[in-house]
């Protein structure tokens, strides 16, 4: 192969790379019985916009450079925030700064959520396939998302 078509098969190689960066992804919810509840679909830019099951806008949330996670509603008022520390621990914060919880993921992939107070409220956890489950304090799966 000569250098020409090296050059081009490297630079096909680089766009599709970016296409594939660069496209819209798309998350369905569901409840534990498998009915839809909802989709969040992240832009080139990374802007989350959250539907309901009937396709209707319920916010959009944004991160800035610093790693700081904006939640807001479907009219863009601010509904509050998120930040992830070093260790991992992701604490969020209502629209006014009081902290309303926390979450930390194990070395296995179980994500832990707590509230304010530091009480366990649910976990979660992702298969192989990419399907992550979300079960209550009490271990009852309460939903999915894939």
């Amino acid at each position: 192969m000569n250098m020409k078509t090296l050059s081009m098969v490297m630079v096909a190689a680089l766009w599709a790379v970016a296409a594939t960066c660069r496209a819209d992804t798309k998350t369905t919810y569901r409840d534990a019985q498998g009915r839809l509840q909802g989709t969040a679909t992240t832009d080139r830019n990374g802007k989350t916009t959250y539907r309901d099951s009937m396709g209707r806008k319920q916010g959009s949330s944004s991160t800035d450079r610093n790693g700081k996670t904006t939640y807001r509603d479907a009219m863009g008022r601010n509904q509050g925030s998120s930040s992830t520390d070093r260790s991992g621990k992701t604490t969020y914060r209502d629209a006014q700064g009081r902290n309303m919880g926390s979450s930390m993921t194990d070395r296995n992939g179980k994500t832990t959520y707590r509230d304010a107070q530091g009480r366990i409220q649910g976990t979660s956890t992702t298969d192989r396939s990419g399907k992550t489950t979300y079960r209550d304090a009490q271990g009852r799966i309460k939903g999915t998302m894939k």
